[in-house]
């Protein structure tokens, strides 16, 4: 599935086409939870009319369900793909904390999102909780590619995977520097290994001029 983007949008074309209407439903569900999705809101936001929904989406539950797919395709999905294309042990680790804490593409806001709807609607638990398995396999599967076996590499991802939604769960407020700074203690904790130190101090100069960029 194409991975759309709430940051980085496209000049809209004169005819709305689907993704359009799937940017502007994601931006509702960031901000006002999923009761906020409607047809009526997204249409005066768009400045279009209903019908122009209808050429798109069958009715609200047919929009919802690509809200779903957009959300796994681009925030499990980034998992997987740096996951899968790590090519040592440093590389996956570095990789997944670039990912979370980066936001270049996965969107912690849309994880929480998807959560609170969760927490309304047994089907999208459901769903939810399926993709949170899918993350810690993936996570799992990398850890054995790399000398792990099971239980170890099962738990090892659970440590890793719970440990940074705790930080979006519990909202904790901490300067980048000061979480970098503790990055050769989180690898140590995380894959009972240490860190090249070279490779860890590259990486913090790096992530860090770059998170001034932005």
């Amino acid at each position: 599935m194409k991975l759309l983007s709430t940051q980085n949008q496209r000049k809209r074309d004169p005819q709305l086409n689907r993704d359009d209407w799937i940017v502007a439903a994601l931006g509702v569900l960031i901000d006002d939870g999923v009761e906020a999705v409607q047809i009526t809101r997204l249409a005066r936001d768009l400045g279009v009319t209903r019908g122009s929904y209808y050429w798109h989406f069958k009715g609200r539950k047919d929009l919802l369900s690509a809200l779903l797919e957009e959300w796994s395709a681009r925030n499990t999905g980034v998992m997987v793909d740096v996951l899968k294309n790590a090519k040592s042990l440093d590389d996956g680790v570095l990789d997944l904390f670039s990912v979370w804490v980066g936001h270049s593409r996965f969107s912690f806001q849309l994880d929480q999102a998807i959560r609170d709807w969760g927490r309304r609607d047994t089907v999208v638990r459901e769903i939810l909780s399926k993709e949170d398995d899918d993350r810690v396999e993936a996570i799992a599967a990398f850890y054995e590619r790399h000398g792990y076996v099971h239980p170890e590499s099962f738990i090892r991802a659970r440590v890793i995977y719970f440990t940074q939604l705790s930080y979006y769960v519990l909202n904790i407020s901490e300067p980048m520097e000061k979480r970098v700074s503790y990055l050769a203690a989180y690898f140590q904790c995380f894959t009972g290994r240490n860190i090249d130190q070279r490779v860890a101090d590259e990486f913090s100069r790096r992530f860090l001029a770059l998170e001034r960029k932005q």
